[in-house]
């Protein structure tokens, strides 16, 4: 299984060196190839919100490159989630196909949603208060904790949360991570 870190860092990588350093970091299956070689190609942020998912979407520019990068990874062997602003209570701005099977959900139905819409009646209050604290400190954290899928089921989710900061520092969005555990 491909390093959530790695990942994280893969991501926040300018469009010209993500697509240098993906082909030596991961797994050929884990990633999409002729999306990597049309990675930057003119598209705009409005381009990648009506692909990524629908009209419904409004990305800044950032956020679009974001998204054109992760997509990338849609196959990588943990979810991927990109949310924010983080001001607006951090809604999914994208979700990795990866992501979508593992939570039962479809992209437009987790989009402008939080991901506690995966917590329940058995959901642990220690692991999400730590998710609380790591989103208010603007810190990165790994937590495991019983998440249920659209359909219900439950399951034990390791969930990774990154800040991503904007060029003053401030942190506008962040990346998850998820994986079921022991499945």
């Amino acid at each position: 299984m491909t390093s959530r870190n790695l990942l994280a860092d893969l991501i926040r990588l300018d469009h010209d060196r993500f697509r240098a350093r993906v082909p030596d970091a991961l797994a050929a299956a884990e990633y999409d190839g002729d999306r990597l070689d049309r990675l930057g190609d003119s598209v705009d942020a409005d381009d990648i919100a009506s692909a990524a998912s629908g009209p419904a979407v409004s990305l800044t520019d950032r956020e679009a490159a974001y998204v054109e990068r992760i997509r990338v990874l849609d196959d990588a062997s943990v979810g991927i989630t990109f949310t924010g602003p983080a001001y607006a209570d951090n809604p999914v701005l994208y979700a990795t196909r990866r992501a979508r099977v593992l939570t039962g959900y479809g992209l437009t139905e987790l989009q402008g949603r939080n991901l506690r819409l995966l917590q329940g009646p058995d959901t642990e209050r220690g692991p999400v208060a730590d998710l609380r604290e790591a989103l208010s400190t603007w810190t990165r954290t790994t937590v495991e904790l019983r998440n249920y899928r659209a359909d219900g089921t439950p399951f034990d989710n390791r969930v990774t949360i990154v800040p991503i900061a904007d060029r003053s520092g401030s942190v506008v969005n962040w990346l998850g991570f998820q994986a079921a555990v022991d499945e």
